[in-house]
């Protein structure tokens, strides 16, 4: 099971925006080149966390994104489903007569995938961007790299 560039580069960028905001607004430009994201992608991006309400425009020379509340009120599983990312770890869909298998049987391990799934959208969901940008996860220490950055306090955007 793996998430999709779009869901990665989305928390990538939120990530970076995060660490860096300081209620000025941040370009697309600039965080394109410090974390090597293609632009146009970050741009389709953004306009999906726009209209998710978790970023804000800001229009002008000096232009840019704010992220719309405090890093510790935006989670992983909403940057993730703003971007019309899903992790899905069965091929049975939602409300749909047919089962894992294409028929109306659910295959033998049904049951471990779906729980699986659940298992990873609590997950995300308990995770915020504060969380990421001061190390709070839990990762075995030889995954761990000492980079003692944490995001700026942010506000609640400018309008």
């Amino acid at each position: 099971m793996k998430l999709s560039a779009k869901g990665r580069y989305a928390v990538t960028a939120m990530v970076d925006l995060a660490r860096v905001y300081d209620s000025r607004p941040v370009s697309l430009s600039d965080i394109s080149l410090r974390q090597n994201l293609p632009l146009q992608f970050l741009e389709q991006l953004f306009s999906k966390l726009k209209k998710a309400g978790l970023v804000e425009s800001v229009r002008g020379q000096k232009g840019g994104y704010v992220l719309s509340k405090t890093a510790e009120n935006i989670s992983v599983a909403a940057i993730v489903e703003a971007v019309q990312e899903s992790v899905k770890t069965t091929a049975c869909v939602p409300g749909s007569l047919s089962g894992c298998q294409g028929t109306s049987s659910r295959c033998l391990t049904h049951d471990l995938w779906a729980s699986l799934e659940h298992q990873i959208q609590y997950y995300l969901s308990s995770i915020s961007l504060l969380d990421i940008c001061e190390k709070k996860l839990k990762v075995p220490s030889e995954v761990i790299e000492d980079e003692s950055v944490s995001c700026k306090e942010s506000k609640k955007a400018v309008s």
